[in-house]
């Protein structure tokens, strides 16, 4: 099976989205890469952060230097420059982001196993018309149609990931990522898929 560590790889006491996490993941000989989320601060930085809270701070309030000196946030920088062949998964919380800043910061780091996603379309359709080089994905697209899915990969609910939409995807070449509540064997059927879990 393929598995894609959701935040890192979180095992002796390692927290969740640090470069430890992803360090963890890529010594891992079972993960196939990792997974993080980014969000935008005050000064259009990209910090690794799931919340748009880290504890009683707004993250878009506050710089990154700040974030890092009070809660040790890596920047996306110094994620990219992690070397490993695995795949980096990349996830953007934000809607209203810096576009060109972003994309100046993958062509920087650019290796192609480095994929971008996001739960909202806009964001990824702005990064294909401004001619990002790196794999572009959208969560949750099944619940509309295949047909008009124009990106190199997709991630889906566990619950929706019926064996059909899998097939359908991957018969236009389009990757598959599985996420969800994935923590017994009868959801890890598909060889053929990633499944991002939170334990490997």
């Amino acid at each position: 099976m393929k598995f894609i560590a959701h935040r890192g790889l979180r095992k002796n006491g390692i927290k969740e989205n640090t470069l430890a996490s992803f360090q963890a993941a890529i010594e891992e000989e079972k993960a196939s890469g990792f997974e993080f989320d980014i969000r935008v601060t005050k000064d259009k930085e990209f910090v690794v952060n799931h919340n748009a809270f880290i504890k009683t701070d707004l993250i878009q309030n506050k710089t990154a230097k700040y974030l890092k000196k009070k809660y040790q946030l890596s920047t996306l920088e110094e994620v990219l420059s992690l070397e490993t062949t695995k795949i980096i998964l990349v996830e953007i919380k934000d809607i209203d982001i810096p576009y060109e800043k972003l994309i100046a910061i993958f062509q920087k780091y650019f290796k192609p196993n480095i994929y971008v996603m996001s739960f909202h379309n806009k964001v990824i359709a702005k990064l294909k018309e401004l001619g990002i080089k790196n794999k572009l994905g959208i969560l949750n697209y099944v619940l509309n149609t295949t047909e008009d899915y124009t990106y190199d990969f997709i991630c889906l609910l566990n619950n929706l990931a019926f064996p059909k939409v899998i097939k359908e995807y991957q018969k236009r070449h389009i990757e598959v990522f599985i996420y969800g509540i994935l923590n017994e064997e009868k959801d890890l059927n598909n060889a053929t898929v990633y499944y991002i879990v939170d334990n490997i």
